[in-house]
């Protein structure tokens, strides 16, 4: 199986700005055709002090990494976390994602 690249910062603009979204309890995910299998990881600082955001970028990365046998490699993929992510185990992120994951399949 490929590993997935990390995006850059322009491509982070291209899938920013063309994006479709998907909200869930821990996680935004932005799906974009703009680039193909790339992903990256964001939380702000609204997330926490660096310890909780670095925790949060590692438990989405983790789930991100279980579910990627599941995942479109033609399209590119942005998770931001959200506050809540702080105070979950790896395995809530995941089914949080892989929720997202199928609602994004469906709409196809």
């Amino acid at each position: 199986m490929k590993l997935w690249k990390r995006l850059n910062e322009r491509e982070f603009r291209v899938v920013f700005s063309d994006a479709k979204k998907y909200f869930g309890k821990y996680v935004v995910l932005f799906v974009s055709d703009g680039v193909s299998h790339k992903v990256g990881f964001v939380a702000s600082r609204k997330v926490g002090n660096a310890v909780k955001r670095n925790r949060a970028k590692r438990l989405m990365r983790e789930a991100f990494l279980r579910v990627q046998s599941e995942v479109p490699q033609n399209k590119s993929y942005i998770l931001v976390a959200k506050k809540s992510i702080t105070t979950v185990k790896m395995w809530d992120v995941y089914e949080d994602l892989k929720k997202m994951l199928s609602k994004e399949g469906e709409e196809k």
